[in-house]
């Protein structure tokens, strides 16, 4: 699939203050995790994470979401699936990634699962280091590299990718992805 959207200008004043006093406050709980990418397949380049919404195949019948936030969450991901025209049937896994200058230049190339999917991701803070890119892969070979900036949004297709870490500061994003 060569699906690739992009747009800046979606999210309201709500889904801002959220980011801003929540997301990006002193309070939200990250925790860390070795790997990225579809089942922790992936190379260890450690991250820190929020979990909202666990892959499909790491719930039980009765877990499903796994953090207070997830309704506004979904609320930003609606706002920016509704600005570039895509109606998600199914959100499989939503999560907040924050990375830093821990050691490794970039995680590892990944899918984020092992079957057809799209993708969004969205940056929420101003990223001091502006080489934090993210790079979409297409038959192993840079199909794309996205700078990131405050608020803007990206949605792809089932590409492996990966992200530069950023050297200084962080890089805090949300990535949902849905069928």
């Amino acid at each position: 699939m060569n699906l690739y959207k992009e747009h800046s200008n979606f999210l309201s004043k709500e889904s801002k203050d959220f980011i801003g006093n929540v997301v990006l406050g002193d309070n939200f709980p990250f925790y860390q995790i070795p790997s990225s990418g579809s089942l922790g397949k992936q190379v260890k380049d450690g991250l820190l994470n929020h979990l909202v919404l666990p892959r499909p195949e790491d719930r039980s019948l009765t877990e499903n979401v796994t953090s207070q936030f997830y309704m506004p969450t979904v609320k930003i991901l609606d706002e920016f699936l509704a600005a570039v025209k895509i109606k998600p049937y199914f959100y499989l896994r939503i999560a907040y990634n924050l990375t830093y200058n821990n050691g490794f230049d970039k995680s590892g190339p990944h899918t984020d699962h092992d079957y057809d999917h799209k993708q969004v991701i969205i940056y929420l803070n101003n990223i001091e280091d502006k080489n934090s890119k993210t790079v979409l892969l297409k038959n192993n070979k840079i199909h794309k590299e996205i700078k990131p900036k405050q608020y803007k949004g990206i949605c792809f297709g089932n590409l492996k990718h990966y992200n530069h870490n950023p050297k200084v500061g962080k890089r805090v994003v949300l990535i949902g992805t849905f069928i």
